[in-house]
């Protein structure tokens, strides 16, 4: 019995998506954050190029600069929620870049720590970005692919990086995986430790990274539970998320 095809459907949502993963990482490399200010919303990847032991496996030399994320992450349009955008496909404001100026505060303040105490870390010189300013609909999707494609450590792993003080009424919160690994932020310090340890946290991570290789991005991914945990952050949880669920 002969092989039967599905015809190929340019309009498909995954192939939709694919273009938007492909079009983000067809962008140039920048520091982190880009030095101008830009408008929008949408999607960016973030890389490592430093020389710390623990992230080797996707660093150069081992890894070409830009070749494997360490985090991959959306912000969306301030609104999107309620729908407030109407038919506007992004915002005039400057969600991303706010996004990438937030993460790259946090490497800063991790790094200020490392220094006062004389230690090696996290510097903010050993991070590279790219960015796509897209319409929301499908930002959510192409973020399903790329963490399904890349796993990328920060997103499957270390819970992201938690970007902001929850407020009073959850100090009793553990701190993020993140925040354990890199400490740094006074408020994070405050919250009480997670159940693992920074000795098994930097083992899992070994582990984690041991598996990374350059994925194929024609394949669709698999879009898990692993990959919606990771993409779940409270201030951007919106309606569009319903992109992903039949993956």
């Amino acid at each position: 019995m002969s092989e039967r095809l599905q015809p190929y459907n340019p309009l498909d949502r995954v192939e939709l998506g694919k273009s938007v993963e492909r079009a983000l990482l067809a962008r140039p490399l920048v520091p982190l954050p880009p030095e101008t200010s830009f408008a929008g919303a949408g999607l960016y990847a973030i890389y490592y190029v430093g020389a710390l032991d623990l992230y080797q496996p996707i660093a150069p030399p081992m890894r070409a600069a830009g070749e494997i994320p360490i985090y991959v992450g959306r912000a969306s349009a301030p609104g999107a929620r309620q729908g407030a955008l109407g038919l506007q496909g992004t915002t005039t404001q400057p969600a991303l870049f706010n996004r990438l100026r937030q993460h790259g505060k946090s490497v800063q303040l991790a790094e200020a720590y490392c220094a006062e105490r004389h230690q090696l870390g996290l510097r903010l010189e050993d991070f590279r970005c790219r960015y796509l300013v897209a319409d929301d609909i499908w930002v959510p999707l192409a973020e399903a692919l790329l963490i399904g494609h890349y796993r990328p450590v920060w997103n499957v792993l270390i819970d992201g990086f938690g970007n902001h003080d929850p407020g009073k009424g959850r100090s009793s919160q553990a701190r993020s995986s993140w925040d354990m690994l890199h400490p740094g932020r006074v408020w994070a310090a405050k919250r009480p430790a997670t159940k693992k340890d920074t000795q098994h946290l930097r083992r899992e991570v070994i582990d984690h990274l041991a598996t990374v290789k350059a994925p194929d991005l024609d394949s669709v991914p698999v879009v898990d539970h692993e990959v919606k945990e990771a993409m779940i952050e409270e201030e951007d949880l919106t309606p569009l998320e319903t992109l992903i669920r039949d993956l």
